[in-house]
């Protein structure tokens, strides 16, 4: 590895450990870690505030709640990762950096993309352990929502991946939308906001569906993976739903990701041209 590409990957992994140790993170997962032993443990919780979906508490979870503390965590995260910097006036520490802001803002958006995947595959193995603390069986070779009428068919184990997946792309699309308003913003809530509003608007348009394409194309349909696996208002087809979902919102994210990385060359060539004017 070059000393360049060393550099960068501390610089990166820098900033993806203190997304790690962000209070938020700690205090999100540990409330889910409550509210999940309470779901397996406790049958009277589980009867007063629990959905169940396919008589599988494993499957509920990652579908109905899992997704909703996740999505927390990482707006949490998310939203202050170039606006805070500003707020604390510290913006301009990034000049300092060895390879300049360019190179940190990459790194600030690398780190959040893998914060994304990690946070999710804790809370994936957090509801996986307390299940098996729990005696309560996974099921994996079983097919999922047998006694169901669905386009798409898949055992459990497999099902589980797609919810992964799924899940992954869904919060990958609000991190990239809220770090572009956040390295525009000089205040924390503007990129909060921006979030609350974007899952507002997604819940919405899936809850009336005034526009068919809109209900299958939606980020509540990928943050409830089990909704895609049925009927489509738009497309002839469940597969063919699925497949746009998945690429308009892979595209949605590679464009927003790559709207906040120009936005900080923008901004280092606008401040070069100034000082040469000065």
């Amino acid at each position: 590895m070059s000393a360049k590409g060393g550099t960068y990957q501390h610089l990166m992994m820098a900033e993806l450990k203190i997304l790690l140790n962000n209070h938020w993170t700690l205090i999100v997962l540990a409330v889910y870690v409550l509210f999940t032993c309470g779901v397996y443990f406790s049958e009277s919780f589980r009867q007063t505030w629990l959905q169940v979906l396919d008589g599988n508490l494993f499957t509920t979870m990652i579908n109905l709640y899992l997704p909703t503390f996740l999505f927390i965590a990482v707006l949490l995260n998310a939203a202050p990762i170039f606006a805070g910097d500003k707020k604390n006036g510290m913006e301009e520490l990034a000049d300092t950096c060895f390879y300049g802001k360019t190179f940190r803002k990459k790194a600030k958006i690398e780190a959040t993309t893998f914060y994304t995947i990690l946070i999710t595959a804790a809370g994936f193995l957090v509801t996986a352990a307390i299940s098996l603390a729990s005696r309560t069986p996974l099921d994996l070779g079983s097919k999922a929502f047998e006694t169901a009428n669905l386009d798409i068919r898949m055992s459990n184990g497999m099902f589980y991946l797609f919810c992964f997946a799924m899940i992954i792309l869904g919060l990958i699309a609000v991190a990239s939308a809220v770090v572009l308003i956040s390295s525009r913003s000089d205040d924390v809530i503007v990129p909060l906001s921006t979030g609350i509003l974007i899952y507002g608007v997604e819940l919405a348009l899936y809850l009336k569906p005034l526009v068919r394409i809109l209900w299958d194309v939606n980020l509540w349909k990928l943050l409830r993976p089990y909704t895609m696996l049925s009927v489509s208002l738009y497309f002839d087809s469940t597969i063919k739903a699925l497949t746009a979902n998945v690429i308009a919102f892979i595209l949605v994210s590679v464009a927003l990701f790559l709207l906040t990385f120009a936005a900080a060359s923008e901004a280092i060539a606008k401040r070069a041209l100034s000082s040469q004017s000065t």
